[in-house]
């Protein structure tokens, strides 16, 4: 069992739960892609990608935020330790994710590409990045600021409701047309608790369990 101050100790930030299809990651230690396999522990600067047919989920050990990224995107994950919380950078130029973020003890959880950032203190959102026609931010819970670093205009955007900002400096919020959002394959799992436990295979081919206490 590892708890939450241990894999600060280690400079850890989060962990890869889940992983299916083509998924790889990039490890700031030791550059070049391998496959990212579920148990894989996520430290600061970590570059993931995922082939058309991929999906992570990944959850931050300060607080259970989840980040869910779906097929075709690329997402540099980078977080910086404040007291015992994480504030959570997420970087990409392409692709879609969700967050679920939990209320931010201290920090922010922020997306950015290079057209858009998205700052949050706790909600429910998916980011869709597209460096030629621009990103959307679709409203689950609560609220998301949209920023456009073009033009620096910003929005609020809440449930129900999309944001779009492009390359152009034009920013904008508009009813969410239900077709746009994204299919979570998580959509309906338990909620993430106290303890997080995860089966991985060990190198003769044992089933073994790591347990990471959430604190």
């Amino acid at each position: 069992m590892l708890t939450a101050s241990q894999f600060a100790l280690a400079q850890r930030i989060a962990i890869a739960t889940k992983a299916m299809g083509a998924v790889e990651i990039d490890k700031k230690a030791k550059p070049g892609y391998n496959s990212l396999k579920a148990g894989t522990i996520l430290d600061d600067g970590d570059r993931i990608r995922t082939g058309s047919d991929g999906f992570t989920l990944v959850i931050f050990i300060d607080d259970k935020s989840q980040l869910k990224i779906k097929g075709d995107s690329e997402v540099t994950i980078a977080g910086k330790k404040i007291a015992s919380a994480i504030s959570k950078n997420i970087r990409m130029d392409n692709g879609t994710v969700r967050a679920q973020v939990n209320k931010q003890r201290k920090g922010e959880f922020v997306i950015q590409s290079t057209t858009s950032v998205a700052s949050v203190k706790g909600t429910d959102f998916w980011f869709i990045a597209n460096s030629e026609e621009g990103d959307m931010v679709i409203g689950l819970e609560g609220i998301v600021d949209l920023f456009n670093v073009i033009s620096g205009l910003s929005v609020d955007v809440t449930a129900g409701n999309t944001g779009t900002s492009d390359s152009n400096g034009n920013i904008d919020v508009n009813e969410t047309n239900q077709n746009t959002i994204p299919e979570d394959p998580t959509e309906g799992d338990a909620p993430v608790g106290d303890q997080i436990e995860i089966e991985f295979e060990g190198p003769n081919g044992e089933i073994k369990k790591l347990l990471i206490d959430i604190q």
